[in-house]
């Protein structure tokens, strides 16, 4: 139980320290591109790192700085302990809003911002796969956000 506690620490002291990243040029060892992935991100179990956070690398390249937020926002579900290991849309919203929340809590804010633009998006494309109700769901990040001191209006 100690071991698995000290592990979670230091991952998640890499995430802070990622979100200087560049997620295009940069992968944490937690992180699998799949090209063939239907999601743009989710997790999935793995047996050295517990779970895995794995995403689309071509759809990333289409939707720029929000694949950040997805992705961090794939790995918030195991920060949170959130062990439903299944496909994304069948977290409970109270868990996707609780994923997202802790996304724009600690990630860069462009991504952000850059998230809560695509879900505003009403000409985004359609073959992207991005679960909820998008209208709260960009108003519950940027309020977490605001919350956390990571959100300007500018």
């Amino acid at each position: 139980m100690k071991h698995l506690f000290v592990k979670q620490i230091l991952i998640f002291i890499l995430v802070l320290q990622c979100t200087a990243c560049n997620y295009a040029a940069i992968s944490p060892p937690w992180e699998i591109p799949d090209p063939h992935l239907q999601e743009i991100a989710m997790i999935r179990a793995d047996p050295h790192w517990g779970t895995v956070v794995i995403y689309n690398p071509n759809t990333c390249k289409e939707i720029g700085n929000s694949c950040g937020f997805f992705r961090l926002h794939a790995f918030a579900h195991n920060h949170l302990n959130h062990t439903l290991l299944a496909s994304p849309d069948a977290y409970p919203v109270s868990l996707e809003n609780q994923a997202d929340c802790w996304a724009a809590k600690y990630g860069k804010p462009i991504e952000v911002k850059a998230v809560v633009t695509l879900f505003l998006d009403k000409n985004r494309n359609p073959t992207w796969k991005i679960h909820g109700d998008l209208l709260k769901r960009a108003e519950n990040i940027r309020a977490c956000a605001i919350q956390a001191g990571k959100w300007t209006d500018n």
